[in-house]
């Protein structure tokens, strides 16, 4: 039967223009007076194969997408069907289309031809993200949602303070390192879409650092990085291990000695002297 059913589809597609476009015709009450076959074939992510599809221009200037399909079983799918075809058309042609199946079956059929109102898709809910506050997500305590605060509504001069309140977060509410790690790529992923990548990767380099500088042996691994003559210099000048390290990696890796004196409570002062001590200035 299915064999069948395809010859019969293929013999009304043939027919389709000489006999079914002047019944559409009577059906509108208008003549048409231009008309252009359009591609079956609409490619998306799925593919769909319409019987019929013309370009249409009535007599009284009416210009819309004329879709035919025939059908000579019930299907009791067919209202989902056509409403998948109304999207995949309207997304290419953007244009009105008017549907029309002709049931080709003897037996009356029983297939619904309108959509509840509340199936039928008529808009969607917008929401900006910047025109957002960001105290909405830092407000969180799901990392998901904190670190959307990056993409909210803020002056680009406080990037750097938003970015650090994240980051401050993420150490806060998450306690597993590899977990810690995954939400960090997300926000450098995420900062992207701001052009702020560069700027993230920087300052996560030395969040964590001065953070977890006494429980996680970061300490151990700056000196393996050749921090250890740095560290030496500072101690003298009275400043701790901590601090010494995040201005001397902060420092090479970019980080301004403003943000610096920021993150580690150093004035720009002690900063600068320390960064010449090394001669890092």
């Amino acid at each position: 039967m299915p064999k069948e059913i395809n010859i019969f589809d293929q013999i009304f597609k043939e027919y389709a223009e000489p006999i079914f476009l002047p019944f559409i015709e009577r059906l509108l009450g208008q003549k048409i007076i231009k008309k252009e076959s359009l591609k079956d074939k609409i490619q998306t992510s799925i593919e769909r194969e319409c019987d019929f599809l013309f370009e249409i221009t009535l007599e009284n200037s009416e210009h819309f997408i004329l879709h035919i399909e025939f059908q000579s079983q019930d299907d009791p799918s067919m209202l989902q069907r056509m409403a998948e075809y109304h999207g995949i058309i309207f997304k290419k042609y953007q244009m009105e289309i008017k549907h029309y199946l002709i049931y080709l079956g003897e037996r009356p059929t029983k297939m619904p031809t309108k959509m509840e109102d509340r199936f039928v898709f008529k808009e969607y809910q917008l929401i900006n993200l910047s025109d957002t506050d960001p105290e909405t997500y830092l407000q969180s305590n799901i990392p998901e949602e904190f670190i959307l605060a990056i993409l909210s509504r803020y002056p680009k001069e406080q990037y750097e303070e938003i970015l650090r309140s994240i980051i401050n977060k993420l150490k806060s509410v998450v306690k597993s390192k590899p977990l810690l790690e995954k939400y960090s790529k997300q926000l450098i992923f995420i900062s992207r879409l701001r052009k702020l990548e560069l700027q993230t990767t920087k300052i996560l380099e030395i969040m964590p650092i001065m953070i977890d500088i006494e429980s996680d042996g970061l300490y151990l691994k700056g000196i393996s990085q050749g921090l250890s003559q740095g560290l030496s210099q500072g101690l003298s000048q009275g400043i701790s291990q901590a601090k010494v390290e995040i201005v001397i990696k902060g420092f090479k890796n970019g980080i301004s000695i403003d943000l610096l004196s920021k993150i580690s409570g150093l004035s720009t002062e002690e900063i600068s002297t320390l960064l010449k001590t090394n001669n890092l200035l």
